[in-house]
């Protein structure tokens, strides 16, 4: 199921103008601009003379860009680590998207179901004592 379906929005309307990205953030619109003529950004198209809109997409990548800066990190390194991690949560987002078959109660707890491991065995993810862990349940 998607985002979109789950929350009952159409995600891609959810449209920022650089102010009121910059009012977020507190990147000035120059910088924005800066960064967006160095390929680092890009705003949705638009007609000339109108102000630049980000999706929501590219105004959580703006939002990790400067929490990389604010870190330290130069803007080439801050856009590489968003750029990381970016790709690890796409990845993460895809293998659970696949794996993930809902939750159940294990022991009077709840778990997350990743489905059938081989014909014998169905891997559940817990938490115990504040650390996740999987466990193997011998199938009925």
């Amino acid at each position: 199921m998607s985002l979109q379906s789950r929350l009952g929005i159409d995600i891609d309307k959810l449209i920022f103008g650089i102010s009121q990205i910059s009012q977020m953030t507190a990147i000035s619109p120059r910088q924005l601009r800066y960064w967006e003529k160095r390929g680092y950004i890009s705003s949705l198209s638009n007609k000339d003379g109108a102000s630049r809109q980000y999706n929501l997409k590219m105004t959580i990548k703006i939002i990790g860009i400067k929490q990389f800066l604010d870190e330290g990190y130069t803007l080439a390194a801050a856009v590489e680590k968003v750029a990381y991690f970016a790709k690890r949560n796409e990845l993460l987002r895809h293998f659970i998207a696949q794996r993930f078959e809902g939750t159940t109660e294990l022991a009077g707890e709840l778990a997350l179901d990743f489905g059938d491991l081989n014909a014998k065995q169905r891997l559940y993810g817990v938490i115990e004592d504040g650390h996740a862990e999987f466990k193997l349940q011998e199938k009925a």
